[in-house]
Parts: structure tokens; sequence; C-alpha cells
């Protein structure tokens, strides 16, 4: 549905609306809009709610930022005079959340090396899979040694020298951080590297593969500590 002809007759421009701004769940809608200095008018199924961020063209140049202080639904009368009038009040500055949403593109580069392709072809199970292949082969490569999953993750990062370290403290603090992570990689080896365990990312869930994968992710970077320091 667009504005009401009786609007569209003073000229409309092409607005963006913004819910939850610098959220993880921020979401953006282009619609047509008649904008006024105090109000505008919007087609009557326009999803525009008190609170959210409304961004115009500023004839001036750049962008106008408001926001939608009171939201009016009139859908009395004819059809074609439905219509939606927004009361503006002061937009607060602009929220940019350092990462919006969790992305492929930022993950580390030995998962993107090793899952991109699945990924991007809708097989996550088979992606998660060979994300967490890439941290074994990668223990195995620091490290010299020839074995596989838990028995890996034990001569790689086990006893109170361990071949890799993943401290970043000393002391009690070091001791845990070795510990804890050592418990990390080893339950990624044994419920995520497992064939049977990934399964529980289907190939109808991308959400839950990315999340899977962000923690291959992190285990790369940890790893990426380990080799400069």
């Amino acid at each position: 549905m667009t504005v009401p002809s009786i609007f569209r007759e003073l000229g409309t421009k092409r607005v963006k609306i913004i819910r939850h701004e610098g959220t993880a769940e921020e979401t953006r809608l282009d619609v047509e809009a008649q904008i006024q200095s105090k109000s505008g008018f919007f087609a009557v199924s326009t999803a525009i709610y008190e609170g959210d961020v409304v961004e115009l063209p500023d004839p001036r140049g750049g962008t106008s930022r408001r926001v939608a202080a009171e939201v009016h639904v009139n859908d009395f009368g004819p059809d074609e005079m439905h219509h939606i009038k927004v009361v503006w009040g002061q937009a607060p500055p602009e929220r940019i959340a350092p990462i919006r949403r969790l992305s492929f593109e930022g993950l580390h580069p030995e998962v993107v090396r090793a899952s991109s392709d699945l990924f991007a072809d809708g097989h996550y199970s088979s992606a998660i899979g060979d994300a967490f292949k890439s941290l074994e082969v990668r223990l195995r490569t620091m490290t010299g040694a020839d074995k596989s999953g838990v028995a890996l993750v034990g001569e790689a990062l086990g006893g109170r020298s361990p071949k890799i370290d993943l401290a970043t403290s000393t002391g009690r603090s070091g001791e845990d951080e070795r510990e804890g992570f050592q418990a990390i990689f080893r339950g990624a080896m044994q419920a995520i590297r497992n064939p049977k365990a990934h399964e529980l990312a289907t190939d109808e869930d991308p959400q839950h593969a990315l999340e899977y994968l962000a923690l291959a992710s992190l285990l790369h970077r940890r790893l990426d500590g380990a080799e400069n320091a």
C-alpha cells in the first residue's frame, strides 16, 4: 500500500525507518513518506512505531534524523484515506554497535578457508566439521604430534609446561587459563569435532552453524596468541 494520493500530491521522499538502532536486533526499512517539519505521513500498513528513528534526505545536504514520538494509525473512512501520522521528536545521536551482527566474513581466516564454500552452499553441518578439523590440523602442525581428538589436545595443551601455552597471565591466573582452555579444546574435539555431534546443527539452521563456527574462530585466535608470544 502506498501513501494516500492526497499526501503524494504534496510530494514524497524515500526514508529509512530504524528500529532498535545500534543493537543486534536492529532492523532498517526503506519506505515512501510525505514529510513535514513537525510530522510525517505514511501508508497505513507501514511498520513504524513510537521510538523508531527515521532518516531522510536533508535538502541542505546529508541526512536528517527524526524520532517517532507519536504514531497515530488512521484507518477510518474510505480505504484511500487510510494513513499513519507520525509526530516528530528530537532524534538521539546515531548509535552504532561495534559489531551489529555476527557475520561469516569476520571469522578467523582458517575457519573461512576451511568452511566458506560449504557454508555458502548451505552445507552447515559439514562446514562445522571442517572448521574443527582445521583446529586439529593446526594443533598437529604446531606440535609435530600425530595424535587426534582428545589425545592430541592432551599432548599439545596438557601438563605444567605444555607444548602450546595458551596462558596470557602468570601464577595462579595463568594456570587457570591453561586448564580452562585445555578443557574447552577437549570439549570441542569430543563434542563437536566428532561427526555425530555436529549433526545437531542442521542444514536448515545457518545461525546455529555460525555460532559453532564462532567458537572454532575463537580457538584459532587463541592459538594465534600462543604462536606470537
